[in-house]
């Protein structure tokens, strides 16, 4: 699979253009960990671009390269029977199957052979495919029970594996990810029945038997899902539940128009419900991990691809604990200021500090020379809020908000930067 870098939406890896938005840049998605990535491996995990879940017939290992990493299996091989002292041991090597010609004296002497009764031989036949039939159903089940008896641990890709099993990847969750989970757990231990009920039936199929699987409400993972709302090509109401993520500000925040916008953190609005209203009882920090454990969504009048649903997010806090409501616009699945400029302003808001190295000045939109001090703030705003096109798209193609004292008065002016004069720092 891969997803739209503009959009995230997901499509099989044989799309040329994306189907929401027509853009032809895609990122790669780790079907092991969910992670988005566009180099050839995947950074989280080590899985290569492209590479699809295998499960080796031989000894159930799961695999994403091209033999089974336990065993040796692919499927264009056969395994090689020695024979040693009268014992027979089969031996995990395989090699190709050879096939040579045979000389006409040879094919005489074959269907010379062939004559005759070959009842015997059909016997033969039929005992050794009955005794091979037995041999595997009982190998079958005895994998089952091996499988039943081992304790799973759930991954993003969501795969269970034998833990003698070495290879790669592994199936033990992130740190964060088993805080979240225990976090969770503690909730649910308080939580009445209705709350319980809501969380499982507002949870994927998938999820679901994961959760009565390992007896859990719901099972904590670092899943890709939409970002702030959107609804995908799917046209329908995204599912939070269990997803670990981050409190991010969004548009409604208006920081392009506040230049104290270096003061941090950001704060951003929570809800709690009373009766058919929401009502404001504080702030949250910005870039601040929570996981979703219940949502109240309500889906676009008209469902168009890049459309978002409304509606808040019940979260529980990573950094105390404490429960509360979330706008869906100000969740994010990942930490996209710990991306590259482009791609973060792609998600969010986000601070870098200038420092000319480059060879080209900061310009305005009339391509006027901007001098700033090094160190100066300077906000990236997102992409959907950015106005005008840079006038040196090449070599100052970063739009960034700049608060100064200008020639006719002081001010917020969207100026363009080189990349290597911008350094992220929130």
């Amino acid at each position: 699979m891969k997803a739209c870098k503009f959009c995230s939406t997901q499509v099989e890896n044989n799309v040329q253009h994306c189907p929401s938005c027509g853009s032809a840049v895609f990122l790669h998605v780790c079907e092991n960990c969910g992670n988005h990535f566009d180099s050839g491996f995947c950074p989280n995990c080590g899985v290569k671009a492209g590479q699809t879940k295998k499960v080796c017939p031989d000894c159930n290992t799961v695999y994403f390269s091209n033999a089974c990493p336990n065993c040796g299996y692919t499927p264009s091989r056969k395994p090689v029977v020695q024979k040693v002292e009268q014992t027979v041991i089969h031996k995990h090597v395989y090699e190709e199957p050879v096939r040579t010609t045979p000389t006409p004296t040879q094919a005489r002497q074959t269907r010379k052979k062939g004559k005759g009764c070959g009842c015997l031989t059909w016997i033969l036949i039929i005992l050794v495919i009955a005794g091979l039939i037995d041999s595997r159903t009982s190998s079958k089940k005895s994998t089952t029970s091996s499988t039943r008896t081992t304790t799973t641990a759930k991954t993003t890709a969501r795969v269970t594996k034998d833990p003698s099993i070495t290879a790669a990847p592994t199936a033990t969750p992130e740190p964060a990810v088993a805080a979240a989970q225990e976090k969770v757990d503690q909730y649910f231990e308080k939580a009445d029945a209705a709350e319980i009920a809501a969380a499982k039936e507002a949870d994927s199929a998938f999820d679901q038997y994961d959760a009565k699987d390992s007896g859990k409400v719901i099972v904590v993972s670092r899943g890709w899902s939409y970002d702030r709302g959107t609804v995908g090509t799917s046209k329908s109401e995204p599912s939070y539940i269990g997803s670990l993520g981050y409190a991010a500000v969004y548009e409604d925040q208006k920081l392009e128009k506040n230049s104290a916008f270096g003061t941090t953190p950001w704060k951003i609005p929570v809800y709690q419900k009373d009766k058919q209203f929401w009502e404001q009882t504080g702030t949250i920090d910005h870039k601040t991990e929570v996981v979703v454990v219940g949502q109240e969504l309500e889906m676009p009048k008209r469902s168009y691809s890049t459309s978002r649903c409304s509606g808040y997010l019940h979260v529980i806090r990573m950094d105390t604990g404490e429960d509360c409501w979330l706008d869906v616009e100000n969740y994010v699945a990942s930490p996209y200021w710990e991306s590259d400029l482009t791609s973060a302003q792609d998600k969010g808001y986000c601070i870098a500090t200038f420092k000319q190295v480059s060879d080209y000045y900061p310009v305005t939109k009339g391509n006027e020379k901007t001098e700033l001090e090094d160190g100066t703030l300077v906000l990236l705003p997102m992409r959907s809020k950015e106005y005008g096109t840079s006038p040196d798209k090449k070599n100052n193609p970063i739009p960034a908000i700049v608060f100064k004292q200008w020639r006719v008065s002081y001010g917020g002016v969207t100026v363009w930067f080189n990349e290597a004069d911008l350094t992220l720092t929130y």
